[in-house]
């Protein structure tokens, strides 16, 4: 569950006449609390920013990934417009808010959820925000936090996660191919792999990518974070490059196609800090227009015909030594100056559990088909040295772990 942290910095309060500021250490103990439990995924804007992010975008870009808004609410957090905006901000996108107070009498909670305009939300008061209090904090708030994510679901037209994300780990489980080359498990969230080349992005055959908004798809990730900024407004770098590779084309593609794009340029968080440069969009979903639905590709012959494309995409890139996005661009620019260092060809790549999602086909029937293609085709890339597969949760760890294991050693 994405948990965003909405909080004042500086909380004051007047005690006899004298008006009296401290630093809200409160909002970094409960971030750290819910970050040691697997479930939970917080968010803070002092925790993740990092130099060079634009402060305000990231912080937008968070509440847009989240699927709950906890306000903590201490002495002076109304006077905050900071969280006046975030918490206008997620009920403009129906995201439920959960208030949690702290070191605040009952009348004063009242007062200042009133004045944040969020009286309406059912409330926590706490006195657990401590490092030795953790276990009771997270007993004491789970029941809202769950019951707000189910209703940012409902009214969003999301699924609830109904599986627990495993621990991120890049290299959970580490295999070699016969070929030599290395197939490493990366558990938990797929945005935080780092040093990545190419991401694999299953995408409707209508290479139309989910909206921001819609966190829960590896589409949305990416179209989000690959967005650069100009001028201060949103540049929908990825999807811009999906349609100018696909203008010669009709829609919707054949089934499996692979069209390839930059992360979104050097500007991009993509690039910058999961230092990916290129996104391989496989067409493994149907859009069904007259049903407004979409069916996931699942049959084995299906996920077979989705690999070997991806692994044939990557080869046509490297024979280009890299080079493929629009002329002009700040992402074809790199691309050539890397060719030019004689580095631009890709060497990594990454694949999600094609078909299991929105598919609901089981790790087990897809895992089969993915491993003996890969194993079959990864010659095509001479190359490549790394592959990845993405396992979000523990259950899906565990039987790609056991399968690998029981076909490579």
């Amino acid at each position: 569950m994405r948990v965003f942290i909405c909080y004042k910095k500086n909380l004051s309060r007047d005690e006899g006449g004298v008006r009296l500021v401290q630093e809200n250490t409160k909002a970094e103990i409960l971030h750290y609390i819910l970050a040691q439990h697997a479930e939970y995924d917080p968010w803070m804007d002092d925790a993740r920013l990092m130099a060079g992010m634009h402060w305000e975008t990231e912080i937008y870009r968070q509440i847009l990934a989240s699927d709950v808004l906890l306000v903590l609410v201490g002495p002076g957090t109304s006077q905050s417009e900071w969280v006046r905006r975030e918490i206008a901000l997620a009920t403009a996108l129906s995201l439920a808010v959960v208030p949690v107070g702290f070191d605040l009498a009952d009348e004063e909670m009242v007062a200042e959820v009133k004045a944040l305009n969020i009286a309406d939300r059912q409330y926590v008061m706490t006195r657990n925000i401590a490092l030795s209090r953790g276990d009771a904090l997270v007993a004491e708030l789970a029941p809202a936090l769950e019951h707000a994510a189910r209703a940012t679901a409902a009214r969003q037209g999301r699924r609830p996660p109904r599986r627990t994300r495993a621990r991120d780990d890049q290299r959970a489980a580490s295999f070699t191919l016969p070929t030599g080359v290395a197939l490493h498990l990366a558990s938990g969230d797929i945005a935080k792999v780092r040093g990545i080349d190419a991401l694999v992005n299953p995408e409707n055959d209508y290479m139309q990518m989910a909206r921001f908004f819609e966190s829960h798809t590896v589409s949305s990730l990416l179209r989000r974070r690959g967005a650069t900024i100009k001028a201060g407004l949103y540049v929908d770098t990825i999807q811009q490059e999906l349609d100018w590779q696909l203008r010669e084309r009709g829609r919707p593609v054949q089934a499996g196609e692979v069209f390839a794009t930059s992360a979104g340029g050097p500007a991009s968080e993509l690039a910058k800090v999961n230092k990916a440069r290129a996104i391989l969009h496989v067409a493994a979903v149907q859009a069904v227009d007259a049903e407004s639905k979409v069916i996931p590709y699942k049959h084995p012959h299906q996920i077979e015909a989705c690999v070997r494309s991806v692994l044939a995409a990557l080869a046509d890139i490297n024979a280009a030594d890299g080079v493929f996005s629009p002329p002009g661009t700040p992402q074809r620019g790199e691309q050539e100056r890397l060719a030019g260092l004689g580095d631009g060809r890709l060497r990594s790549v990454i694949l999600p559990l094609l078909g299991t999602g929105q598919g609901g086909a089981a790790t087990t029937e897809v895992i089969g088909p993915m491993l003996e293609t890969l194993a079959d085709n990864v010659d095509l890339v001479p190359d490549l040295r790394e592959l990845y597969i993405s396992c979000y949760a523990q259950e899906d760890l565990d039987t790609v772990t056991r399968e690998v294991a029981a076909r490579f050693g």
